[in-house]
């Protein structure tokens, strides 16, 4: 017999159970020794802080989710032009790391509230439906959690994919789990998607062809002109105007390739700067350790004091301000990508600054634009030190070349711009006649 979503769903909740409850002692332990795992481990079991409840009381928001820091700030744009088009509806945001939500709290202005998504458990996911009624629910990337979704169809509360990504890892997992998916997918009232192939693998996991659209990527949509407060960390740091690699949103492993191919390239580039920005705020340490043991001089960005004009690593140990510093940059390298499992972080940023931007083999996350990337010359893939080293040598001593693969780059990504009007156009359509249905089920 074959397995029904509910069977599916069934099966999906028990396991989930029968694995929480024998994890529940070494979770206390963990808890106990690590305090970051502490941070909102209450929101996420279903209890909504009241100041959240307060503010959206009377009120039905629109709730936005994006898992990270990154996709978290990549909705800026797009979040000003829901509030300038649903301006009587607040915007509720969540998110799924402390950092994440740390950074949200602190920088998304426009966010009314901001919470941490529950467990995809029906006691946690109700026991906030219960407190919190959206009138709308948009999801970046692939956030599927199926009791999540569930619950939200049974409310008809409208489901919208943004900025979506759908990879071929992705097709190949929710096939697995098709029974748990098939309805999910069929309830979806919209999928904004990145790219003609993202939207392609949509249609063919299960999502029906007339939800689905390419609108683009919001990241694309990013600020292209320098911000005011450009260089201010390399500044403070009197860095300032050195030639200058970033490492970005690396992995472990990853710093190891970078400081290896940043000893062969400091004997031909005097002054040669090496910013390193580790995607996880607790490797920061153990990214210290690993300078201090290969003998380079170094600096922090929350010491700026300890730098020097001999500073040869700079650290950047802060939250919020790569993205800045791109444009100070002679090359950049993406993190994430010399590793199996992460699948690349984002090239667009540093393209968007017109840099050069090189990055490893592993990139599903953006499979389409650094296809682009390295098709136009704005962009180079790298296996290790010495490839790196024979990409950056002559972007490094050759201002004209690294000017003109800069441009290169940003070309690519200019193309793609307007995913955020797209967008909020495909939205306004669907609220448009999700409302003319009601008025017709009225009547």
């Amino acid at each position: 017999m074959p397995l029904t979503n509910d069977m599916a769903r069934l099966f999906y909740n028990l396991l989930l159970t029968t694995v929480a409850l024998p994890a529940l002692p070494f979770a206390a332990v963990a808890l106990a020794l690590r305090p970051r795992y502490r941070l909102g481990l209450a929101q996420r079991l279903g209890f909504i802080p009241p100041e959240v409840i307060e503010r959206l009381h009377g009120h039905k928001p629109i709730w936005l989710h994006a898992p990270s820091v990154g996709e978290m700030l990549a909705t800026r744009p797009f979040l000003r032009r829901l509030k300038q088009v649903f301006p009587d509806r607040p915007l509720l945001l969540s998110c799924l790391t402390p950092t994440a939500y740390t950074t949200t709290r602190e920088k998304i202005t426009e966010a009314d509230a901001v919470i941490y998504v529950p467990l995809d458990h029906p006691l946690f996911v109700e026991r906030v439906l219960s407190r919190i009624t959206p009138s709308l629910f948009l999801f970046t990337e692939t956030e599927m959690w199926p009791n999540f979704l569930s619950a939200l169809a049974r409310r008809e509360v409208p489901t919208i994919l943004v900025s979506g990504r759908f990879s071929a890892r992705a097709v190949t997992r929710y096939h697995w789990l098709s029974p748990l998916f098939t309805q999910i997918f069929h309830d979806l009232t919209l999928c904004c998607m990145q790219t003609q192939a993202d939207a392609e693998r949509l249609v063919h996991a299960g999502v029906p062809l007339q939800r689905v659209v390419v609108t683009g990527n919001f990241k694309v949509d990013g600020v292209t002109e320098s911000s005011p407060h450009q260089h201010t960390a390399l500044a403070e740091a009197g860095l300032a105007d050195r030639p200058t690699v970033i490492g970005a949103s690396t992995h472990a492993g990853e710093e190891d390739v970078l400081l290896n191919a940043y000893r062969q390239l400091q004997e031909q580039v005097p002054r040669l700067l090496l910013i390193l920005a580790p995607r996880h705020p607790q490797r920061f340490l153990e990214v210290e350790r690993l300078v201090q043991a290969k003998g380079y001089r170094y600096s922090k960005r929350s010491q700026p004091e300890t730098s020097s004009p001999r500073t040869e690593i700079f650290l950047l140990d802060t939250l919020g301000e790569l993205a800045s510093l791109y444009s100070a940059a002679s090359l950049v390298f993406v993190g994430g990508s010399l590793i199996k499992g992460p699948g690349g972080h984002s090239v667009i940023e540093p393209a968007l600054a017109q840099v050069p931007v090189c990055f490893g083999p592993y990139t599903h996350n953006f499979t389409t634009v650094v296809e682009e990337l390295i098709r136009e010359g704005g962009g180079f893939q790298v296996t290790d030190a010495d490839s790196l080293t024979r990409v950056a040598l002559p972007l490094l001593t050759n201002p004209s070349l690294r000017e003109e693969t800069g441009k290169d780059a940003f070309t690519v990504i200019r193309r793609g711009q307007g995913a955020v009007e797209r967008t909020i156009n495909e939205i306004v359509k669907s609220e448009k006649l999700r409302m003319k249905n009601q008025k017709g089920d009225r009547l």
